[in-house]
This record gives C-alpha cells, structure tokens and sequence, in this order.
C-alpha cells in the first residue's frame, strides 16, 4: 500500500517532466523545418569602402562647424579646425582688397584770404581714394595638440595727387605745410603728389577650438614684419617769390610680436558672422630725407634717422559661407569683411618745416600715423 502510495504522488512529477522533454522536442523540430535548405553556397561581393565615407559617418558633426550640446565632453577646448580627410591637412588663402589710406600731416597749406579785420583762414586738405590690392597666404596644420601655422603677405601700393586753384582767389598769407617759410599770393595751381607703398607679412601660430555649440575662437601669437615707403611731393608758384618745390621722402620697417583673436560664430548651417583682432608692437625706424626750393633758393634736407616702438592696431567685421565637399577631402569659404588698420609713427616728412618754422621750434612735434580702411574679400581652400 505505502508502494502505490509514493507512486500515485510521482505520477504528476512524471507527467510534468515527460510535458517538458515533449514540448522542446517540438520546438527543436519546428526550427529545424522553418529553417531555408541552401543546395549551393552563394559567393559575398567583396565590399569596396571609402575611408573618407566611413570617417565622416562615425563623426556625428563636421569638425569647424556648429555642434550639438552633447557631441564633445564639456570643460574642454575641443578642436575646431578644419579637418579634411586623407589630405596635407594644407591650406590657401587669397585676398582681394579696396582700401583707402589716410594720414596725418598731408595737408597742403593754410591759406588767409580777406583784408582788414574780417579775414579767414582755409586748410588745404589731401584727399584720397580707394585703391586695389591684396592678401596670399599659407596655412597648414600640426598634430601637436590641432595648432595651425599661417603665413600671410599683403601688399597695397598707392599713388594719390590733388590739385588746387589756389590762384583763383587773392591771399593775405600762403603758409604751404612743406617749405620753410610763409609767402603772398600765389599766381597759379598748388599740386600735391602722394606715394604710399605698403608691404606686410604676418606669421601666426594659433589653435582653434569650440567655445560654445556655434561660437569658435582662434587665438593666435606670432612675429609682424612690415615695409612702409612714401614720398610726398608739392609744387606751387608765389607771384614775389617765384617756383615753390619740395620732394619729401620717408622710409620705414618694422619688426615685433604679434597677438590676437579671430571669431567665428555660426548662425545657421555653413553661416557665420566672424571678427578678427590683432595688435603688434614693434621695433621700427624711419628715415626722412628730400630737397625744397624757394625761388632761387635750394635747401637739401639732410637724412633724419628715427628709432621707435609702433603700435599696430588691425580689426575686422564680415560675413562668410563655408562647406565640406567629397566626403570631407576638401573645403572651401569665402568670406567678405571690412576691415581697418593703424600704423603709429610713420611720417616723419614735414618735420623739417615744422622745426624750422619759428612758430614751431620750441615744440614737441609728434610724427603722424597711418590709416587704411576698406572692403576684404578672402576665399580659402583646405586639401
């Protein structure tokens, strides 16, 4: 009895367990059945792959351009340079620059005109244009820590005259800013001629990196090199005194560090609105020298040699558009700025009349600065 009584309480274990062993069998077999039967093993196509395709899918933002917030770990400078694919990781910038120069201490003359007490006194001003130049440079990047080199040269060669008609009018005084001594009336046309010749280059080490999700800083160190030569030239004719003539000319370089920041802020896809700030100081000379005649009278300016330290002041305000292309193998912007520059110290050439004339000679005279202004028009290609 105790016999079918342990068997009767097993016969369910048994039950369950043959259910089980039952149920996989099922399973097993079924998978076996839906599974496809293959007569002949089909040959895999050898895959082809573009490095370049590949790396830009496992990237998921363009390096240089906007980001999502949580692309980079943050409290990072994280790299912002372009960075083409398989290339030199090179690049090239060309300029197409219109800018004005201006300066002080170009004027022509104070003229008085008038008799008795009501009398007025008139400036003769130098005005100028805007003239054509340009920028080249040569860029490439380092594996240092993403910092980049840059080499840029930038040349402006202006030539100005203006032309007055000083004789249409009886003058009391004719103080001309280039001769040595104040005249009457004078019988025909003052002319002025004005040469500025400016060669420049930049050398900039600097890095790129992401300030925020659309703002981009480049702050940059480096070494300024630069060459400025004028020449000035008046020409007038006083009825008492005869040919008034002076030629007038000042030679310049200079050589020091340069610091500054360019900023790139990106408002919608390859848009950006930038801003670039620069300063140089400077170990600079200057020499003037020339010749002026007064009537018969020949004076030969003995050369003036001057050692100083100038400040170099650039700025720059713009829009610009910029892509990859090809898979990222190459890149290209094109951007257009104004831009605005000071060079301090830089004409010495109406020194002499200033020291000679006795309303001046026991006075300081500081020499004046160089201005130049325009339209920028840049375009850059990475490889």
């Amino acid at each position: 009895m105790r016999f079918f009584k342990k068997l009767f309480l097993a016969l369910p274990i048994i039950a369950l367990a043959l259910m089980f062993l039952y149920g996989r069998k099922q399973d097993v077999s079924k998978s076996l059945k839906d599974e496809p039967k293959c007569d002949k093993v089909m040959p895999v196509e050898p895959i082809t792959c573009d490095p370049c395709a590949d790396e830009v899918q496992k990237k998921s933002y363009s390096q240089g351009y906007p980001i999502c917030e949580n692309d980079l770990p943050k409290a990072y400078n994280a790299a912002a340079r372009i960075d083409v694919c398989g290339g030199l990781d090179t690049y090239i910038t060309a300029s197409f620059i219109y800018w004005e120069s201006l300066s002080d201490q170009i004027d022509l003359a104070i003229v008085e005109t008038g008799a008795g007490t009501e009398r007025t006194l008139k400036i003769l001003k130098f005005d100028t244009e805007y003239e054509p130049g340009f920028k080249v440079g040569l860029g490439t990047h380092f594996n240092h820590d993403n910092w980049d080199g840059y080499v840029q040269y930038t040349r402006l060669h202006q030539s100005e005259s203006n032309t007055f008609k000083t004789g249409d009018e009886t003058q009391t005084s004719f103080r001309p800013f280039w001769t040595v001594s104040t005249f009457g009336n004078v019988v025909g046309d003052t002319k002025a001629r004005w040469r500025m010749d400016l060669d420049k280059i930049d050398i900039e080490l600097g890095r790129s990196y992401y300030v925020g999700t659309n703002l981009i800083f480049r702050p940059l160190l480096g070494v300024d090199v630069h060459w400025i030569d004028q020449k000035y030239s008046f020409d007038s004719e006083v009825a008492t005194t005869g040919i008034l003539n002076s030629s007038i000319k000042n030679d310049s370089w200079g050589v020091g560090p340069r610091f500054g920041l360019n900023m790139n802020w990106f408002f919608y896809k390859g848009f950006k609105l930038f801003g670039n700030l620069a300063i140089d100081l400077m170990f600079a000379s200057n020499e003037a020298s020339g010749s002026v005649t007064q009537g018969v009278t020949n004076y030969s300016l003995q050369k003036y040699k001057k050692y100083i330290v100038r400040d170099v002041e650039e700025g720059a305000i713009g829009f610009g558009w910029g892509s990859y292309f090809t898979n990222d193998k190459w890149h290209f912007d094109i951007s257009a700025a104004y831009e605005i520059q000071r060079y301090s110290h830089t004409n010495y050439m109406n020194k002499y009349s200033q020291a000679f004339s006795s309303n001046f000679a026991t006075k300081q005279i500081k020499p004046g600065d160089l201005f130049l202004h325009g339209l920028t028009v840049t375009t850059r290609f990475d490889f």
